[in-house]
């Protein structure tokens, strides 16, 4: 169901249909909080920078190859890298990029998480989640389990500081998350 919402989004990004959508509730009929209306609020802006930059049909190979690769099962295939080396600014790569850490399950070394956090921290999902919050989050994760405390909470420091307002993809407010595990 998520996915078609995304899809639909999309489609309406892609062809100028934006200021049509409406975002009161979710799928399950639940009100929207505030922040999360202003993070969709950006990520209305993030696409339309997607779209100056990459144009209308650049928009549509850009939703075709990241489709592909959620689609997929495997970390990095010839999608992940046809948006990484293609459309290094997009948004919908630096989320494919953060489904590449994640489905990797720490197996690089955090090497998609990195890579988000560095090339991609401005990105958002289509439910107004933040990459470089999550990718900070997941990594902080991974570091832990491998015994290094003192960078993970480096990284959730970062969260913090660099992103107060991140949400979780349940609309919940991920420092509020944070201060709850610690």
């Amino acid at each position: 169901m998520k996915m078609l919402f995304l899809i639909a989004v999309t489609g309406m990004f892609l062809f100028g249909f934006a200021d049509y959508i409406q975002y009161p509730t979710n799928v399950a009929g639940k009100v929207f909080s505030d922040a999360r209306t202003a993070m969709r609020g950006k990520l209305k802006e993030r696409m339309q920078k997607d779209r100056e930059l990459y144009g209308v049909d650049g928009l549509r190979e850009i939703e075709k190859a990241y489709r592909s690769f959620a689609q997929s099962k495997e970390v990095d295939n010839v999608h992940l890298q046809t948006l990484i080396s293609k459309y290094p600014k997009a948004n919908r790569t630096g989320c494919a990029v953060m489904y590449a850490g994640q489905r990797s399950r720490g197996s690089d070394d955090g090497k998609w998480f990195r890579l988000a956090i560095e090339n991609y921290g401005d990105c958002l999902y289509g439910d107004g989640a933040q990459v470089g919050a999550y990718a900070r989050l997941y990594l902080a994760g991974l570091l832990e389990r491998k015994g290094d405390k003192v960078e993970a909470e480096k990284l959730r420091a970062e969260i913090l500081t660099l992103y107060p307002d991140a949400l979780t993809h349940r609309g919940r407010k991920m420092s509020d998350y944070l201060r709850k595990v610690k």
